[in-house]
């Protein structure tokens, strides 16, 4: 190598070491965005939620209707979330003049805003290379590619969990300012979904942490009117309507709530770290959910205990245990994604443990890890590739453009994704 040669090679090196981690980071990031937006029409569903916030946002574009409640916390309920999410996707229909495809638009541009926010707190409270292994396996996870491709108000549920976390440790650990951050999540997130009532049990549990100075009474004064902003509709509703919110939300808890019994506790031990089945993907590896956890607390605080240290770990047992507690309380149907508020927690937990061994191991193990997740990657993404949706948007334009072009109508029906198209192509 010539002395020209060698000197740009330590220039590329020197270059690269100061800004490799940028690099990797947008390398990720690059793939994220092409898995949350390849073929957008072809593998993204369709369905009934979507056709109910594609109308949601005519109806406020076109018909100048402002809606004051959300999306119905339950079909049976008679109570609804606060109205934000349906003011959040208007813009998109807006933008692309009502073709349904803001729809999937929607859910890519919710995926990249969790793709930060998930880098953004575990580097903060771990490493860059935690963070980046993170990044990571949200972005190749077969499972997370298709929710995050599904728009939906459920897609919100991993970033304000991500964003909770991070306020409450912060509080925990001393700084009392992060109630503003925390208050406003938590007042968004009863625009989300209904598992946001795991929040203020989870906040009760952390309260003994809760420095008792002048500073954190001052920031809870500040941050209860902010959270009160955001139940503004709600409230209005609810003086429209004269109590009956309360009422529905009074009838149903009576229903379905059965109290704690520790079989249905037991019963439920699968469901609460079911999220560690979609991440670890591998059918040999799912029994591992129940291990990965204690694994993690016991690498994570090593032999010398630290106060900042057990706070975290506290808080990772809570978003675990209250879930599981409360929904061991329910005797209606429960679904997997009730409990994604702890499926950001699995992402760490599992990149925490990887990193560890990647960094503690000898250059076998090294090897080995890397392999694995180079596998683990790359079946991910050929199960995506190769995934085909039969409610996809595609599907359904090319069910109507043949109607229309017979001569034929398509009647207005709840959540038919072909009625909201029918009136796309036909309502000029």
């Amino acid at each position: 190598m010539s002395n020209k040669n060698k000197k740009y090679f330590l220039k590329f090196k020197a270059l690269f070491k100061k800004y490799k981690w940028w690099l990797l980071l947008s390398l990720i990031f690059s793939l994220h965005i092409f898995l949350r937006f390849y073929q957008l029409e072809t593998k993204s569903l369709f369905g009934w939620d979507q056709v109910d916030n594609a109308w949601m946002a005519k109806n406020i574009i076109v018909d100048n209707r402002i809606p004051l409640t959300g999306v119905p916390i339950k079909g049976n309920s008679g109570f609804n979330l606060g109205p934000i999410y349906y003011y959040l996707i208007t813009p998109f229909y807006w933008l692309f003049n009502l073709d349904p495809i803001a729809s999937g638009i929607f859910a890519g541009i919710t995926s990249l805003l969790t793709f930060f926010i998930l880098y953004w707190v575990v580097d903060r409270l771990f490493s860059k290379k935690v963070a980046l292994l993170a990044v990571f396996l949200h972005t190749v996870s077969f499972a997370i590619i298709s929710s995050d491709r599904v728009q939906w108000n459920v897609n919100f549920i991993e970033p304000v969990s991500l964003v909770v976390f991070y306020a409450l440790y912060k509080i925990i650990t001393g700084n009392s300012r992060y109630f503003l951050l925390l208050s406003a999540t938590i007042g968004f997130s009863m625009h989300v979904h209904f598992t946001s009532v795991f929040y203020p049990l989870i906040i009760i549990f952390s309260l003994p942490f809760v420095p008792r100075t002048f500073q954190t009474l001052k920031h809870i004064a500040l941050s209860i009117p902010l959270f009160f902003v955001f139940l503004i509709p709600t409230l209005l509703v609810q003086a429209q309507i004269k109590n009956d919110q309360i009422n529905n939300i009074q009838n149903y808890l009576e229903t379905y709530y059965h109290g704690i019994h520790l079989r249905r506790i037991l019963q439920l031990l699968s469901d609460a770290f079911i999220q560690f089945e979609g991440i670890l993907y591998f059918a040999f590896l799912k029994p591992l959910k129940y291990v990965l956890l204690p694994l993690f607390l016991l690498l994570y605080n090593g032999r010398h205990l630290h106060r900042e240290k057990l706070l975290l770990s506290y808080l990772c047992l809570l978003w675990f245990l209250v879930p599981w507690i409360v929904f061991s309380s329910y005797k209606g149907e429960i679904s997997d994604y009730y409990f994604l508020i702890n499926r950001p927690l699995v992402i760490i937990l599992v990149s925490y443990i990887t990193i560890y061994f990647f960094s503690s191991g000898k250059i076998y193990l090294k090897t080995l890890i890397v392999l694995f997740w180079a596998y683990y990657a790359t079946v991910n993404l050929m199960s995506f590739l190769k995934s085909e949706e039969n409610r996809s948007l595609a599907v359904y334009r090319r069910i109507v453009q043949t109607v229309i072009q017979k001569g034929e109508t398509i009647n207005y029906i709840q959540g038919d994704p072909k009625s909201y198209i029918y009136y796309y192509y036909t309502r000029k």
